[in-house]
Parts: C-alpha cells; structure tokens; sequence
C-alpha cells in the first residue's frame, strides 16, 4: 500500500471516530440534559400511594433506559416534576343481570421536565393517561393492584418516550 493511500485509509478512520465521539458524548436531550432528578410525585389525590410509586416505576424506567442518569435531586442537570391528577374507578363491563363484571382504572399525570440551572421548562407534558381494568369479583390485590401497576407501567412508558423521543 502506498504511503498516500495509507494517509486517506487513516485520515477516513479518524474521521469516522471523531464523528462517532462527537455523536455519542453530546447531549441529546433538549437543554443538553445528561442527568435527572425524579422528586416524589405531588399527588393531587387521596391515594398517596399512588404518586410514591409512579416516582419508583419514573426513577427505575429511566435507569433501564440508560440515555439520561437518575441522580440525586441536588446534582441533576434537570428535574422530572410529576403531578397525580386524577383516578377513577369506573364501571367497564356488566353481567346480563346489569352487574359490573369489570372495572376500567383510569390515571391521569402531568410532568414537567424543568433545567435546574435557571429554572427553564424544557418540556411541559400534556395529561398523560394509563389505563388497565380488571374483575369486579376479585379482591383488591388480585385485581384493582394489578389494574393500578399496570397504568402506572403505561404512563411512565409514555414520559420516558416523550421526554427522549429528540434523541
């Protein structure tokens, strides 16, 4: 191999390393974000509980996902504020006999994705919903739990892929 053709083998090389350097240590997210701080969910209703776990499942989702670290509140580049701002129970399904066979859970959250630096919004969520039924014959840990972590998985789903979707 010639001296010149050998220069342009390494020359295309450290090009195709520099671009890919670039590409996978600059910042994706919208404000150049690279880590998150997930705040427990302000809860605007009765079931606390509820907002305890949708920051768990937040904080978890986002750590599997691996494009943002989930750091402590304090050293986050930004905040995922989360707000609980409806559950409903309702009717979904009747027996012949006009009996409630199946129940739908409904959640509806709110999230703001705020930089910490200055406080800016980078991206404000519309209501997200999540959704699961389940058998009105069942106790609640047979049935309404399970509808509950399902709805949560949905809506949590949702914010991860919205909030990384400019990747």
């Amino acid at each position: 191999m010639t001296a010149r053709r050998m220069a342009c083998v390494l020359c295309a090389l450290a090009l195709c390393v520099v671009g890919c350097a670039h590409y996978s240590t600059s910042g994706g997210l919208v404000g150049g974000i690279r880590t998150l701080g997930v705040p427990v969910a302000e809860s605007r209703v009765a079931e606390f509980d509820i907002a305890e776990a949708l920051s768990e499942q937040t904080v978890e989702a986002y750590a599997r996902d691996g494009r943002l670290r989930v750091v402590d509140e304090e050293s986050a580049d930004a905040l995922l504020e989360l707000v609980v701002l409806n559950i409903e129970d309702r009717p979904f399904t009747y027996t012949a006999s006009e009996q409630t066979e199946q129940y739908r859970f409904l959640l509806s959250v709110r999230g703001r994705l705020v930089r910490s630096l200055d406080e800016e919004v980078l991206i404000d969520f519309a209501p997200i919903e999540g959704w699961a039924t389940y058998d009105a014959a069942l106790s609640d840990a047979e049935g309404r739990d399970l509808a509950v972590e399902k709805a949560l998985e949905m809506v949590v789903e949702e914010l991860v892929d919205r909030s990384t979707s400019s990747w």
